[in-house]
């Protein structure tokens, strides 16, 4: 049995399914502006971030064509009422002092003492102060914000990705039957400079296709940067070459967000940073993360590679030894970019043993609940051998 959450490339059993998936992705986008509408001012860098990539994601769908362009809007707080403004206060009825009024005292030294131990008293009686409440306690609301926030996160990563793993060309969700129905699969995901555009050379355009697209894992209970990217390999590799050797989180979520608006496939970022030379567009989006020669170089490698293979190449695959030597080696793309492919885009994060600290803390993740689905599928499939057994055997009774 398949395990629970984990996407899978290929077709399905008919477009009603598909419509469902992308009305709950609506539903989970929806879930989520809510969960930050009702107190945006109060979230955090990392809140609205995630927000925005949820967003962002589902502007990808709807380029799709697989949800509806208008998702609800956030909630907006309830405007203030009005003060009301209260009448003047009368200069007669006012407090002052008798000093300044000019009259006796009304007190005596008895009066002060009896005042004290009255005080006093009352001092005994009064039950031990109460402690303030914790940090943690004062912070149950925020805390549940929070993980409305992240529940919602989940669910939309999980939809999306489900919608995003099904064939866009065909009415019932099935796998395209001709060599054009794979390149308009191809076009409708990657842009029309897929495979080099109008006029390219023949190419085998079911192993482009197929080969491209990505088999992501479950998404964790707190997705990393890469999570949002693996529905789309060459979205994941792009934001492991623009975000390697950046210790700011700000300033890496702040640039990969600006970038992928502005390219949001590779045919874009061939049309305007190759074709039309608009480089100092994309300097002034990610020149922040630093080293951006270097990055430049690796972004138009990875384009290059995943947009226009090499003639009789046309299946995409990643690693680290050199083309020479019959690998698939893409400059700029080390062990963290490739790790990261195959835990993001192969789900391979239950035997991988990553070196990258936050990779290695997925993969113990995933591993466990891979072991976890593992075995309940396992006693499921007891339960429904005892089952059939006992059916068998009463039938045979009978």
């Amino acid at each position: 049995a398949r395990e629970e959450g984990a996407v899978q490339c290929g077709p399905v059993r008919s477009r009603g399914c598909a419509v469902r998936a992308a009305a709950a992705t609506s539903s989970s986008l929806t879930v989520a502006y809510r969960a930050g509408g009702a107190a945006m001012d109060e979230l955090s860098e990392y809140e609205l971030q995630r927000l925005e990539h949820i967003r962002r994601n589902h502007e990808m769908l709807v380029r799709l064509g697989l949800v509806d362009p208008t998702p609800a809007a956030p909630q907006q707080k309830a405007p203030r009422k009005p003060r009301t403004k209260l009448p003047p206060v009368p200069p007669e009825s006012l407090r002052r002092s008798s000093r300044v009024r000019d009259l006796k005292p009304e007190y005596t030294k008895e009066t002060i003492d009896q005042f004290g131990d009255d005080l006093d008293r009352q001092a005994a009686r009064r039950s031990p102060a109460k402690k303030r409440p914790r940090p943690e306690e004062e912070d149950a609301d925020e805390a549940a914000l929070r993980r409305e926030i992240d529940a919602s996160t989940v669910a939309f990563l999980t939809e999306a990705r489900e919608a995003m793993s099904r064939y866009l060309t065909s009415a019932d969700g099935a796998a395209p039957a001709t060599a054009d129905a794979w390149r308009e699969e191809a076009v409708r995901r990657w842009g029309s400079l897929v495979g080099g555009g109008a006029g390219a050379p023949a190419r085998d355009w079911e192993a482009f296709v197929t080969t491209r697209l990505s088999k992501p894992p479950p998404p964790s209970p707190e997705p990393l940067l890469q999570e949002w990217y693996a529905a789309d390999m060459w979205q994941l590799l792009c934001c492991c070459v623009l975000m390697s050797r950046v210790s700011s989180w700000e300033t890496k979520h702040r640039c990969i967000s600006a970038f992928f608006a502005a390219y949001p496939t590779p045919s874009a970022f061939q049309a305007e940073v190759v074709q039309r030379g608009q480089v100092d567009a994309l300097r002034g989006l990610v020149n922040s993360l630093g080293l951006f020669d270097d990055r430049l170089k690796s972004l138009l490698a990875i384009t290059t590679a995943f947009l226009l293979p090499a003639e009789g190449e046309d299946a995409f695959a990643v690693d680290l030894k050199k083309r020479e030597q019959g690998g698939h080696k893409i400059h700029g793309v080390g062990e963290f970019g490739w790790h990261s492919w195959l835990i993001f885009c192969r789900d391979m994060g239950a035997t991988l043993k990553a070196s990258d600290e936050a990779l290695k803390s997925f993969c113990r993740w995933r591993a466990k609940r891979h072991k976890l689905a593992t075995a309940e599928g396992a006693a499921a499939g007891e339960a429904a051998e005892a089952a059939a057994d006992d059916g068998a055997g009463a039938a045979g009774a009978g």
